[in-house]
């Protein structure tokens, strides 16, 4: 529909001060939440996230706990962590974070949830494994982040003395 040379130039105009009604005018641009959705891409992605398809991306079990032990890690914002690991929108990771708190961030899930209920059931048995699984996961990223919290305060004196 844009050309990837006009959202350059729409998101350039924004930014040098121009009212978006005028940009919206003249790049008959519908909504107002194209333009900033096309400048936050800009920002993070830098001139290729302008051209990115808006299908559904699905991320496996270890590159999400891999996302989520580097924001402990790092004690970074959602944003930056996004910005990070090149995803698109940074309330997936809190999503993820929350999923993973709550027991449900399985690492045997599928893409799909249109698997037949035969196939999704399991054994009690089964899904107390998992559930204590997930509990000593969740524990040792708790403990990462207070590890990382209790160094940085570290720092923080011996700066201050």
């Amino acid at each position: 529909m844009f050309s990837k040379e006009n959202k350059i130039n729409a998101v350039l105009e924004l930014t040098s001060g121009l009212p978006q009604s005028i940009i919206m005018k003249k790049y008959s641009i519908k909504g107002s939440a194209i333009l900033y959705e096309w400048k936050r891409r800009l920002e993070q992605f830098g001139v290729e996230g302008l051209s990115l398809n808006h299908r559904k991306t699905y991320f496996d079990y270890s590159f999400k706990m891999k996302v989520i032990k580097w924001r402990l890690d790092q004690n970074a914002s959602l944003p930056i962590t996004a910005k990070q690991f090149r995803i698109k929108h940074p309330a997936v990771i809190w999503q993820w974070e929350r999923a993973l708190e709550q027991g449900h961030l399985n690492p045997n899930q599928r893409r799909s949830n249109t698997m037949s209920d035969s196939n999704n059931e399991k054994s009690k048995k089964e899904l107390e494994e998992e559930n204590r699984k997930l509990r000593v996961k969740l524990a040792y990223l708790e403990k990462l982040h207070a590890l990382v919290q209790k160094k940085k305060a570290l720092k923080t004196r011996k700066k201050h003395k």
